[in-house]
């Protein structure tokens, strides 16, 4: 198709074609012609539930409106039709989602799963590594120990040895899940 291949000249990206020739054919598939497209088509379409089953999301509902608008462009300037059935919709404002964190149980699930291998270590120091806070603190130290330090016994806490120096420093992980 004409529109796929100028799409991957100008944006350079596989992984745009083929996510546009996804979401195109089945929709387009419908239709005798692509005058026959409504803005309510489109609009049902790019707000209609698909394979996964769940309601898309707003940054998939842009997705096929841009997607879209962008094929009719298309046709529009190589004269096969004259109206874009996307300007007549409202692009949906994309809504940060909030990110969750593992709780302590998760956390030890997670981690009982990694293999005793050198990939495992790393796989284990990445998994277990601090995030950035509430208050900025952070660590991108790889050498990172999960344990109960001596003292602290509650079985529900986690506990990660940060190294600084040959010392050492305790810091509790969340219990709680968000």
């Amino acid at each position: 198709m004409a529109f796929l291949a100028e799409k991957e000249r100008r944006s350079g990206s596989h992984r745009t074609v083929d996510g546009y020739a996804r979401m195109l054919w089945p929709f387009l598939g419908g239709f005798r012609s692509p005058a026959d497209v409504t803005p309510a088509h489109v609009l049902a379409w790019a707000h209609g539930i698909g394979l996964s089953g769940r309601e898309p999301s707003s940054a998939t509902v842009g997705a096929r409106i841009a997607c879209l608008s962008s094929y009719y462009r298309f046709l529009i300037r190589m004269q096969v039709t004259t109206a874009n059935p996307c300007e007549a919709l409202e692009r949906p404002k994309s809504v940060q989602s909030v990110a969750r964190g593992l709780g302590a149980d998760e956390v030890r699930r997670l981690l009982a799963v990694v293999p005793a291998t050198v990939a495992g270590r790393r796989d284990r120091a990445l998994v277990s590594r601090p995030r950035p806070t509430a208050t900025g603190w952070h660590s991108s130290s790889p050498k990172l120990s999960l344990a109960r330090p001596t003292g602290f016994n509650r079985a529900d806490d986690i506990y990660i040895r940060i190294p600084i120096q040959g010392a050492g420093e305790w810091l509790k992980t969340s219990t709680e899940s968000a």
